[in-house]
């Protein structure tokens, strides 16, 4: 889980550009090998086709690429992004002749699929998709199929939810209501809670929490204008409970340490982070109504001349011991649960296998319908 500053993301995943934002820069933080922009790992040879791979910094650790490498027979060629919206746009403009591979976030795939940049998933290459878990099965059948294909592999994901200080909240019921109340389960919240400082962060928990599920069922979010002006309402309601308005990681955790606020909007890295530094209290929801969710996906260019191998290597990015790799290089958990019996008990908690119970309130990033409204909204609500 890295996490560098990175730029919005279009499309209402415009929105999601800080959700991944500081998971990248988690993830530099941690201890991810970094690559100065491309760089090559192996020798290549007239036996052994080299492999072009666009992805984050992570995927490019040698601990992970020396086994794909032996193991499928190719040489891999990294070239490093910060941003999903970089990758595609990249794509978008022709690069996609250069490259093999593409690992974006979910809500990319799509849009790639739309520009007819990719080759579908052939059949018994990528065995071991059939053992991840369930709900990210569904998330690819319905992101990823098109005309009867599938263009799309996750690869491995994180959520947001919020966090809470369990030594002055104690266990309960995860659900959203708990950031717009004044007290919770005997304790005073008046000031003590914090929200996400970006419009589709702070709205999607706030549109949730009020039972509008159904606008993120389909392919896009979808908030009427009648919605957007009860969530701006109940937003607007909420500011005499916050203690702010927070964006970057470093700020959030220096300032629940420092017992600024009880409870916030949060995405699992930063508890993560915490808990790696020697932070056992906070805790992590999944709030019943439903936590954002970003999954990386690999694509294979329809003008590769490597498919096959492509698709080996992606199989093997989700294979159990190479996954529990780039889970412990990444620090984020692999979609294939069988990366647990490669993981210690102490790296199951933090980046391992998850419950399916909380993965089943899971909603994947999506694009926005009429985001600008929503940006209005978030502008009134921020000055009001």
């Amino acid at each position: 889980m890295t996490h560098e500053k990175r730029q919005r993301e279009a499309d209402g995943a415009d929105a999601t550009t800080d959700l991944t934002q500081s998971r990248r820069r988690f993830l530099g933080a941690v201890g991810a090998t970094g690559l100065a922009g491309a760089s090559v790992v192996g020798t290549a040879s007239a036996q052994r086709p080299t492999l072009n791979v666009l992805t984050w910094e992570e995927y490019g650790d040698p601990k992970l690429l020396k086994p794909i490498q032996e193991q499928v027979g190719v040489d891999i060629q990294i070239t490093k992004s910060t941003s999903s919206a970089k990758m595609f746009s990249s794509w978008n403009a022709g690069q996609y002749r250069q490259y093999d591979i593409a690992i974006p976030n979910n809500n990319y795939v799509p849009k790639m699929m739309n520009a007819d940049l990719l080759a579908p998933v052939p059949d018994g290459v990528v065995t071991n998709q059939q053992n991840i878990y369930d709900k990210f099965q569904q998330f690819q059948q319905n992101q990823f199929t098109k005309a009867g294909d599938l263009y799309g592999v996750p690869i491995r994901f994180g959520w947001y939810g919020y966090s809470y200080d369990s030594r002055k909240i104690p266990d309960h019921e995860p659900t959203y209501d708990i950031l717009f109340s004044e007290s919770f389960q005997g304790t005073d919240l008046k000031g003590k809670i914090v929200m996400y400082d970006n419009h589709f962060k702070a709205m999607s928990a706030t549109a949730l929490s009020m039972g509008m599920t159904d606008a993120f069922q389909g392919p896009r979010v979808t908030l009427s204008q009648e919605q957007i002006d009860k969530v701006k309402q109940k937003l607007m309601d909420q500011k005499p409970l916050l203690q702010g308005y927070i964006a970057a990681d470093p700020t959030y955790i220096k300032s629940f340490r420092q017992g600024n606020f009880l409870v916030g909007q949060s995405g699992r890295n930063e508890i993560v982070e915490m808990w790696v530094n020697g932070d056992d209290w906070p805790k992590m929801a999944v709030p019943k109504e439903g936590s954002l969710a970003w999954f990386e996906s690999a694509v294979v260019s329809k003008a590769s001349k490597n498919k096959q191998k492509a698709w080996e290597v992606v199989n093997q990015y989700i294979s159990p011991k190479l996954g529990a790799t780039l889970a412990k290089v990444g620090y984020s958990p692999s979609v294939n649960p069988a990366t647990q019996q490669y993981l210690t008990e102490r790296q199951n908690q933090l980046y391992g296998a998850i419950d399916p119970a909380k993965i089943a309130n899971f909603i994947p990033f999506k694009a926005v319908e009429n985001e600008r409204a929503w940006i209005q909204a978030w502008e009134e609500v921020k000055v009001a």
